[in-house]
């Protein structure tokens, strides 16, 4: 599992991820539920893939404490699941 941080790719809070385009060169992307006010969120890269030239999204690689970190601004419980996901708060009751 390789974690990733991107904006969409208009300005951050709409538009397209980079999951599509990651696809397309043999990857599997997926965003988290974490986001950022600036729009950014952490995603996880589960078949790897080159994510060079993904400016449109502003693609970055993290550590899985840095992207742990990331997640626990907004949730401080988070932890990483045995599968290498972040888990995120509960759902309203």
């Amino acid at each position: 599992m390789m974690y990733l941080r991107w904006k969409l790719s208009d300005g951050g809070t709409h538009g397209a991820g980079p999951e599509a385009n990651i696809a397309a060169r043999g990857g599997r992307a997926t965003a988290s539920w974490a986001v950022d006010a600036d729009g950014y969120r952490v995603g996880y890269l589960t078949e790897i893939s080159d994510i060079s030239n993904l400016d449109a999204w502003n693609v970055s690689e993290l550590s899985e404490a840095e992207a742990l970190t990331f997640c626990q601004q907004f949730y401080a419980a988070a932890a990483v699941l045995p599968d290498g996901t972040i888990s995120g708060p509960p759902p309203p009751e």
